[in-house]
């Protein structure tokens, strides 16, 4: 959702099954796309444009106000300010060079594009802006390296097959691949996570909303597999740990969650590090809204949420590993409103979205009633709340 809650946004992957019947990930060469929807005061949704998303399995989104470009200078002025929003797709899949060598070359890697969106929905990519992502490990030659045999190199990982780690897939081995993009607070910076490589870069974003070069953080070691994350009242990023300390994937117990502050140059610097949630397999990570004291972890293997307390200075300390129990919980979001914060879950699994009420006092969560008519069985992933 924009900030004004008046578009929706979502991604299409336009990929095919995953298992082809045969045990193996998809190579097809299907392009994604992004569809927006204008949103009605009752919440209707009225469909408003598709677009090719520039890229393979477009997993994330993000968007900003438009207006605040052009402001600080001339170099802005080709793509000023025309009401709209400006929209960034992170693209998961590939790289695909040899197999899908009809399409341009930035499609073919993981990437990041921007979008020039009007009041209307009308999404225009914004020329300049695709930057590419890295799913590593690299190979001799400098570039990825895209058979099974990449495994090996992950550190020795055990516990999974080695197709699940090779990369120039669609969709991509969910070990390796891309996997959220957000603007920061500011609408200055764009950043991303990659679970494959332990890495998170940081992009600035220049007056015209086109990413330029990027820093890249990398954890040491082949784990913790940063995956989802978000940003605190204070602008701390709040950083999960699919994998946590895991020597195996999946492995139990393993899931953390990191805090970081990130400087205007795009370095991050550590504030906590690697707190253990005791779930699997920990996702999507959401701050109670009202006065952010409090942040909450899906742990999806494990089937529950786990709560944390978030100091000003951007610590975390773990509150209960066990606040909330789910069905294959993934994507959060949070509402203030009326003096009340909440807590919605997607519980994958059942396909119902599981609802909370947040004490402002102590982090604890109270269950609510909450929605069905989702496909079960793990089919449903996203979810926007305002």
């Amino acid at each position: 959702l924009d900030q004004q809650h008046h578009l929706l946004f979502v991604v299409n992957t336009e990929s095919a099954a995953e298992n082809n019947g045969a045990g193996a990930y998809n190579t097809d060469c299907a392009q994604g796309t992004i569809t927006s929807f204008l949103v009605a005061p009752d919440g209707t949704l009225t469909f408003a444009d598709r677009v090719f998303s520039r890229g393979m399995f477009p997993n994330s989104l993000t968007v900003r106000e438009a207006r605040e470009e052009g402001r600080e200078g001339r170099e802005g002025r080709d793509s000023k300010d025309d009401g709209g929003e400006l929209l960034y797709v992170l693209n998961a899949g590939g790289p695909q060079t040899a197999v899908c060598h009809n399409q341009p070359a930035t499609s073919n890697v993981p990437n990041i594009t921007g979008f020039q969106v009007d009041r209307t929905g009308r999404m225009r990519p914004l020329a300049g802006s695709t930057q590419p992502i890295d799913p590593g490990p690299a190979s001799a030659s400098g570039g990825p390296s895209c058979s099974s045999a990449s495994a090996a190199g992950f550190s020795g990982l055990t516990g999974a097959p080695a197709a699940d780690f090779a990369c120039g897939l669609n969709p991509p081995s969910f070990a390796r691949s891309p996997a959220e993009v957000h603007f920061t607070p500011n609408g200055h910076q764009l950043v991303v996570t990659v679970k494959g490589t332990n890495t998170i870069y940081a992009f600035r974003v220049d007056n015209g909303g086109r990413a330029r070069d990027p820093e890249i953080a990398q954890a040491s070691g082949a784990l913790p597999s940063y995956f989802g994350f978000t940003f605190g009242e204070g602008g701390e990023m709040l950083v999960t740990e699919l994998f946590g300390s895991a020597t195996a994937i999946p492995a139990g117990g393993t899931g953390a969650l990191s805090t970081f502050r990130l400087d205007r140059d795009g370095d991050l610097h550590a504030i906590s590090s690697h707190v253990n949630d005791g779930g699997t397999a920990a996702c999507w990570v959401a701050v109670e809204p009202f006065a952010g004291r409090f942040a909450y972890v899906a742990n999806n293997l494990s089937a529950n949420i786990s709560s944390y307390s978030v100091a000003n200075d951007g610590t975390v300390a773990l509150l209960n590993s066990t606040a909330a129990s789910g069905a294959g919980p993934n994507d959060m979001a949070t509402v203030y409103e009326d003096g009340a914060s909440f807590l919605y879950v997607v519980d994958a699994g059942t396909g119902t979205v599981g609802a909370f009420q947040i004490n402002l006092v102590d982090g604890s969560l109270t269950p609510l009633v909450g929605g069905a008519g989702l496909p079960a069985g793990h089919g449903a992933q996203g979810l926007a709340a305002y």
